[in-house]
Order: C-alpha cells, then structure tokens, then sequence
C-alpha cells in the first residue's frame, strides 16, 4: 500500500487523518459551545470556517476506503433519521 508508511512503528496514514479530523471536532465543539453574547459571537464564524477547511483537509488526506466508509455511514444514519421525521402517521 503506497499510502501507508511506517515511521518507528507508527502508521503516518493514522496521523495525518487524525489531525484534520481533531481540529474539525474541535471547531465544531467551539461553534456549538459559543454564546453569543460573548465576545460579540466572534469566535463562532472563525471556528466555522477553520472546521469546514480542516474538513476539506481531512477528505483530502484520507484514502478512499475510509471516505468510502464516512460516506456510506451518513447515508446510513441520513436515512434513519429522515425516516423517522418523514413518518407523519
């Protein structure tokens, strides 16, 4: 596999998937967790915009089983959830 290397035993693939993904979970958790009337709501937006690039980082960075994966996990779960609004009865 090209895109797995082993540096003292440790799999570079993990770690460079690992970052992006823990900076996004981190903006994430910065933009819900923002009130509003602090800080005029600033740090919000900034967070935002730096978890949707790292997003953008980590699809990029990532092989395509693991973005397979995802993708096929938020159909999944898309659909459970859209079922569950969906029944109006």
């Amino acid at each position: 596999m090209p895109y797995v290397k082993k540096i003292d035993g440790v799999k570079t693939m993990i770690a460079t998937c690992l970052i992006p993904l823990t900076v996004c979970l981190i903006a994430g958790w910065v933009t819900a967790g923002t009130d509003d009337r602090t800080l005029d709501g600033i740090p919000a937006p900034i967070a935002a915009i730096i978890g949707v690039c790292s997003l953008i980082w980590f699809v990029a960075v990532c092989p395509w089983p693991v973005e397979l994966a995802l993708v096929l996990a938020v159909l999944v779960l898309g659909k459970a959830y859209l079922q569950d609004i969906l029944n109006v009865n």
